[in-house]
């Protein structure tokens, strides 16, 4: 492979060091010595000049399109990886920058992966040695090549991966290259093998733990790193954060489904209150008292029974990497979700910006994320009674939301959004009884009110507000000069329904 590198790919580590050292803290532009934008002048979209200027115009390199890693330092053929990363979307975020977008790493190659070993293959040779170089996007939006211009590069790493991270790439990789064998096999026309090719982003999909194929074939598909499992690797550059491990590491989610049927055996029909006596967890039991809400009672048994001691999710490493989200379903007496589940709070500024549903923040949370009910009822009569004795845990369950789902509901959900808000047909309504009598609100003594997003009577994806009271005080977000209360992605009782009974 070293033979195919030109010399002007060939360093030592301390020149690769001292040449990006050199660059830290400047713009884009200002490193820019070979000018690359110069090359890009007229172009619309922007993608790829980040990397071009650190190959080309700050390590010296000439241009090159073969297949093997970029680089030989010190003797090891090392990929580099150029990313951008932009600030955490949650507000109580541990760490300064997340990954703009999953880390594309190599074609597919149908026709050739189906002869292939991992420890051989394109795709590890791609990935065994990597020297990651990051830069700051700074802005919530796409932007033209003039602001591209202006960002910054902030940070740098040689990485190799830990052999727990290996074995799960290697995992993953067999899952595509042993899919594609089966189709080779299954279908021996080259027509045939054209129309089986689209399953394999949807249908491997739920199985993939750190990589997914994108595009959809016929578009070639590629290897992507994904960006929960890029971002927890940058995050433990930026912040030296050190996340807990599980003594028994996660290598694929069928170990989850496990222990979702394991504690749905040793917990179904028992009410909440028992529980956390049992694992140790003190529960609230009011407002005022302390402890663990029902809400976030989920989050806690599950990292109880993967021993962790952790206080979220996301502390754990292995459920970082992998992107999953613990969520409560309340249920009712006739196994009908009581309420719709809350999702996450969107960037206004970046959706109306987003120029393809396929590329957009929102598609990424629904197809890159799955998620881990805790499934229980309310027993009281009373509905509105939380005490945790008549809290009743009903099952542990993974889910995945399903590709037709997102293509469709998400989608149309991502699409009306973006038309109301761009074309001006975003508007304040007031909510009227069937007799035309103002709606006030209990708590504020207000008119009900609301923009006029999807909502759950005729959306399965849909917008709520979310704050103590409608108050005017509580109205802090603002789109096309509009003031309103922040807004909530929701996923509505009909779905999660769909959801948990498929």
């Amino acid at each position: 492979m070293s033979s195919k590198i030109q010399s002007d790919r060939v360093f030592t580590r301390k020149q690769v060091n001292d040449l990006l050292n050199a660059a830290l803290n400047k713009t884009l532009l200002e490193v820019d010595k070979a000018r690359i934008f110069e090359k890009h002048s007229g172009r619309i979209k922007v993608t790829g000049v980040a990397g071009d200027i650190v190959e080309i115009s700050i390590l010296g390199c000439s241009r090159n399109s073969i297949q093997a890693p970029d680089l030989i330092i010190d003797g090891v053929p090392t990929e580099l990886k150029t990313t951008g990363m932009v600030e955490p979307k949650k507000r109580d975020s541990l760490i300064p920058y997340e990954c703009k977008e999953p880390v594309s790493i190599t074609a597919v190659s149908i026709p050739t992966i189906v002869g292939e070993e991992f420890e051989t293959s394109n795709f590890w040779h791609k990935l065994e040695h990597l020297l990651w170089v990051y830069y700051w996007y700074k802005s919530s939006k796409t932007v033209t090549l003039e602001t591209y211009k202006t960002f910054p590069i902030i940070g740098f790493q040689f990485y190799e991966f830990s052999e727990d991270d290996r074995l799960r790439l290697k995992e993953d990789w067999l899952l595509v290259r042993d899919f594609l064998i089966v189709i080779h096999r299954d279908y021996p026309t080259q027509a045939e093998r054209d129309n089986q090719y689209p399953r394999l982003s949807s249908e491997l999909r739920g199985k993939l733990l750190l990589i997914d194929t994108a595009p959809k074939y016929p578009h070639s598909p590629r290897f992507r790193l994904k960006r929960s499992f890029a971002t927890v690797i940058a995050s433990q550059y930026f912040s030296q954060r050190q996340f807990e491990k599980l003594a028994k590491p996660i290598t694929k989610y069928t170990e989850v489904d496990e222990k979702c049927e394991q504690l749905t055996a040793a917990y179904s029909g028992k009410s909440f209150e028992e529980i956390a006596r049992e694992l140790g967890i003190q529960l609230s039991s009011g407002a005022n008292s302390h402890g663990v809400t029902v809400k976030n009672f989920a989050e806690q048994v599950v990292l109880k029974m993967f021993g962790s001691n952790a206080k979220r999710l996301n502390d754990i490493e292995d459920f970082a990497k992998i992107g999953v989200i613990a969520k409560s379903l309340p249920l009712t007496k006739n196994g009908y979700p009581k309420e719709s589940m809350k999702m996450f709070t969107p960037d206004f500024e970046e959706w109306v910006a987003e120029e393809s549903f396929e590329e957009s923040f929102l598609r990424s949370y629904f197809a890159e994320n799955q998620f881990i009910l805790i499934v229980y009822e309310y027993t009281h009569p009373d509905a509105k009674n939380k005490d945790p004795k008549y809290i009743v845990f009903k099952e542990f369950k993974r889910v995945v939301i399903s590709e037709d789902f997102i293509e469709n509901q998400v989608k149309r959900f991502w699409t009306e959004v973006r038309s109301l808000i761009r074309d001006k047909r975003l508007e304040i309504v007031k909510a009227y009884k069937k007799d035309g009598t103002p709606i006030i609100n209990q708590k504020s003594g207000s008119h009900r009110e609301a923009p006029n997003f999807p909502k759950e009577a005729d959306s399965d994806v849909f917008m709520r507000g979310s704050a103590p009271n409608a108050d005017e005080s509580n109205k802090t977000l603002i789109i096309n000069g509009l003031r309103m209360l922040p807004q909530e992605v929701w996923l509505s009782k009909r779905a999660t329904f769909k959801l948990f009974n498929n």
